[in-house]
């Protein structure tokens, strides 16, 4: 994928859902200054962009500096892209081999991959969270873009029924398909609103 010369550039021809400011100009905070790093929802609207973790106002921008409304442009319409694969891979103990399934989820087109060494006892999945969120906050900002959580296998989801229930739920109500790369459940990406499921 070709490196922007400008990002900040293309972050700005996009309107910003979550401060409301319109395109042409900064990320603001709600202090009313210039906010150090634009809005996830806002930068994920350019495809490059999508991956990153943040994306930084420039010096030049004035971060810091009291907010003020930038030359006014036409909004661009965010373009349909290729399907944003999430990757999520886990294994139990610091002994168990991760590698293989890294390389399985990049080979699968995974853009971003989360990834952890944790026991199923623990409640809390740092990576799986970030995981989750990510693909949320690429739905909300582009809500016709296809986004799928890719897995290696359906056991790396959850820990029992009840988590994996909670899970599919959550899926299904954000729209994002998932896709298992092995196991007896291996699948194509598609919707949870099409999978079996007994009540």
């Amino acid at each position: 994928m070709p490196e922007l010369a400008e990002p900040a550039a293309a972050v700005e021809q996009f309107d910003c859902a979550t401060c409301e400011v319109p395109a042409g100009s900064t990320c603001r905070t709600r202090g009313g200054k210039v906010a150090p790093k634009y809005h996830t929802p806002r930068f994920v609207l350019v495809p490059q962009l999508r991956a990153e973790l943040e994306v930084k106002t420039p010096a030049d921008r004035g971060p810091g500096r009291a907010w003020e409304t930038g030359p006014i442009v036409d909004a661009a319409v965010p373009e349909a892209a290729t399907p944003t694969r999430v990757g999520c891979a886990r294994c139990s103990t610091a002994q168990q081999e991760l590698q293989s399934r890294l390389d399985a989820l990049t080979e699968a087109g995974c853009d971003p991959v989360f990834s952890e060494k944790i026991s199923t006892r623990i409640k809390v999945r740092p990576e799986f969270v970030k995981a989750m969120d990510f693909a949320r906050t690429i739905k909300k900002a582009v809500p016709h873009q296809r986004v799928i959580l890719t897995v290696h296998e359906m056991k790396r989801l959850g820990r029992g029924a009840a988590e994996l229930l909670a899970t599919a739920e959550d899926l299904r109500h954000h729209d994002i398909e998932l896709e298992l790369l092995t196991g007896p459940l291996a699948n194509p990406p598609r919707s949870m609103a099409s999978w079996p499921c007994r009540r």
